[in-house]
């Protein structure tokens, strides 16, 4: 897939993991920087195939990032789901606060 340039990637973790920890401090919040693994469908869409969510790293032995990959049962689906709710909020918050500024 690599060589035959099928794979790409929406990268969001350098841009938003600055503010996650201002933005996980308020009551109700929980949010993650993102990166995004895509493959490139012989119809020409993109499938989001691999998401990262990562925080700001709590001490040196916590772990800070975790990979979400598509469910293949009912009772996971829930995890993908969240991580695609992470990765449209991440893309939505760079379009307005970056793209339109």
């Amino acid at each position: 897939a690599i060589d035959e340039n099928k794979l790409y990637i929406i990268d969001y973790h350098d841009i938003y993991l600055p503010f996650l920890e201002r933005i996980n401090a308020l009551d109700g919040r929980k949010s993650y920087a993102t990166r995004t693994i895509y493959f490139l469908t012989p119809l020409g869409t993109l499938k989001p195939v691999a998401i990262e969510l990562s925080l700001p790293p709590s001490g040196p032995n916590t772990p800070s990032k975790r990979v979400v990959t598509p469910a293949l049962d009912a009772t996971t689906n829930w995890t993908w789901m969240l991580a695609k709710a992470h990765v449209c909020s991440n893309d939505a918050g760079v379009h307005q606060l970056a793209h339109h500024w």
